[in-house]
C-alpha cells in the first residue's frame, strides 16, 4: 500500500516512481524483451552499448527505472547518472565519479557496501576453516588476491587500494581506510603522503578514467554479481553545450565506449544511453555533427519497421489500447490507497478520456504522451474522491478533465 502511495505521488509530479514501476508498465513489452536478451549476454561475458530515443514526457527515463528494477533481480550492480552541466560527458573523469557514486545492488547503494558485503562473506569463510584471529586475516587476504586477479589485470593501483584498505581496517587505522575509499571513488584531493601510505599514485584523470571503469567491472564481476549496468540519462543536454570541441569530446567518449564494448575490452557491462529525438536527429549539434558516433550507431535501413536489435531503439508513443490499460492499472492502485470505488466512476469512460487526451494532442500539434496523460488523470481521480457529491456524472468527470488538460498545456 506504501508503495502504491509512492507511486501516485511521484506520477502526480511528473516524476519516475523509486520503485514499483514494473507494476504499472505497459507498452514495452517487446523493449523489456530486448533488454533481457541483452542481459543474459551481459552475464555471459559480453558488452553491450544500447540507446534509447522518444520524446520528451515519452517514457524514456520510466523504461530506465523499469531496467534498473529488473537488473536488481538479476544480481547486477547498477550505476544511473544524468548528464547536466555538472556532469559534462566530455570531462569522463567526473562521469566516472558519478558512476561510482551512483553504485547501487540489490542489498545497498554505494561501493562501499559492495566491499563490506564482500568481506563479509570472506572472513565468514575463514573463521569456518579456524578459530585462530591471525590465521583468519591471512585466509582472507589470500582469498582477497584471489578475487582481485582480474581486477589487477586492467588496474594493480585498484586492486592495491581495495586490499589495503582492507588492511587498514584490521589495524584500526579508519583514516587511511577512508581514504582509500575516497580514492576509488575518484577524489582527487588526497594527499601525496596519504596516498602513498595505501600504496597508490596519483588520481583518476581523462587518461586513466576508462582504465578504473573497466577494473570497477572486473571487480564487480569477481565478486559473483552478474556484471555492471550503466544507466545515462538525458544525454541530450551535449547539444547544449556551446563549444563545438566540448560536444565532439563527449560525442568521442560515447564512440569510444560503444568500439570497446564491441572489440570486447568491456566485459560483462552494459551502457543504456537515453535521449530525445532532437539529441539522435540534429545535424548541426545532435549525434548526426560527429560522423565517427553517427556512422556507428544510425539505422542502415531507412525503414519504419521496428528492429530494437539496432543500437538505438525508439519508443513510439502511446496507443488508445495502452493508455486505456495504463489508466486502469492507475484507478485500481488509487482505490487501495485510498479505499474508495474508483473503477466504479472511471471505468466505463475511460475510452472517452484517453480520446479527449489525443484530441487534444492533435490540436495541439503534439504527440500523446504517457506522463501528461497520468498527471491529468491522477489530478482528475483526486478530485472526484475527495468531492463525491459534486461529481456524480460521467459528463462532469469529462468535463473536468478536459479543463485540466488545458491547464496542463499552459
Amino acid at each position: 500500500m506504501d508503495d502504491y502511495e509512492d507511486i501516485i505521488h511521484a506520477l502526480k509530479e511528473g516524476n519516475v516512481p523509486p520503485k514499483g514501476t514494473s507494476e504499472i508498465c505497459v507498452g514495452r513489452t517487446l523493449e523489456i524483451e530486448e533488454m533481457k536478451r541483452l542481459f543474459e549476454k551481459i552475464k555471459n561475458g559480453k558488452a553491450a552499448t544500447k540507446f534509447l530515443e522518444g520524446d520528451y514526457g515519452g517514457g524514456k527515463s520510466f523504461l530506465l527505472k523499469v531496467i534498473e528494477e529488473i537488473a536488481f533481480k538479476d544480481n547486477f550492480v547498477v550505476s544511473k547518472i544524468t548528464i547536466t552541466r555538472d556532469i559534462p560527458f566530455y570531462k569522463f573523469e567526473e562521469v566516472y565519479k558519478n558512476i561510482v557514486q551512483t553504485l547501487r545492488c540489490k542489498t545497498g547503494t554505494s561501493l562501499e557496501h559492495i566491499i563490506e558485503r564482500w568481506l563479509t562473506g570472506l572472513r565468514m569463510v575463514a573463521m569456518e576453516e579456524t578459530e585462530d584471529a591471525a590465521r583468519q586475516n591471512g585466509i582472507v587476504s589470500e582469498n582477497m588476491v584471489q578475487d582481485l586477479e582480474e581486477t589487477r589485470k586492467y588496474s594493480n593501483s585498484f586492486a592495491i587500494a581495495i586490499e589495503k584498505y582492507h588492511q587498514a581496517l584490521i589495524s584500526g587505522d579508519t583514516e587511511t581506510a577512508n581514504y582509500a575509499q575516497a580514492w576509488l571513488r575518484g577524489d582527487s584531493n588526497i594527499p601525496f603522503a596519504v596516498k602513498k601510505k595505501f600504496g597508490v599514485k596519483g588520481d583518476v584523470t581523462k587518461e586513466n578514467a576508462f582504465i578504473f571503469l573497466e577494473a570497477l567491472s572486473a571487480f564487480v564481476r569477481s565478486l559473483g554479481y552478474s556484471g555492471l549496468v550503466i544507466l545515462v540519462d538525458e544525454v541530450e543536454y551535449i547539444r547544449s553545450l556551446q563549444m563545438t570541441k566540448l560536444r565532439d569530446g563527449a560525442y568521442d567518449y560515447i564512440r569510444f565506449i560503444f568500439d570497446e564494448c564491441n572489440l570486447g575490452n568491456f566485459e560483462s557491462t552494459l551502457f543504456i544511453f537515453a535521449g530525445t529525438s532532437e539529441f539522435f536527429e540534429d545535424q548541426k549539434k545532435g549525434v548526426p555533427s560527429y560522423q565517427a558516433l553517427y556512422d556507428r550507431i544510425k539505422d542502415a535501413l531507412d525503414t519504419d519497421h521496428k528492429d530494437l536489435r539496432k543500437p538505438i531503439m525508439r519508443l513510439e508513443g502511446f496507443k488508445k489500447e495502452e493508455l486505456k490499460e495504463l489508466g486502469s492499472k492507475i484507478i485500481e492502485m488509487h482505490a487501495q490507497v485510498y479505499d474508495w470505488d474508483a473503477g466504479s466512476r472511471m471505468n466505463s469512460i475511460i475510452d472517452e478520456l484517453v480520446d479527449i487526451h489525443e484530441n487534444n494532442a492533435l490540436l495541439t500539434g503534439g504527440k500523446t504522451t504517457p506522463r501528461e496523460f497520468v498527471r491529468t488523470f491522477l489530478s482528475v481521480l483526486d478530485t472526484i474522491q475527495q468531492n463525491p457529491g459534486e461529481l456524480d456524472s460521467d459528463d462532469a468527470i469529462l468535463k473536468i478533465f478536459e479543463e485540466r488538460e488545458v491547464e496542463e498545456e499552459w
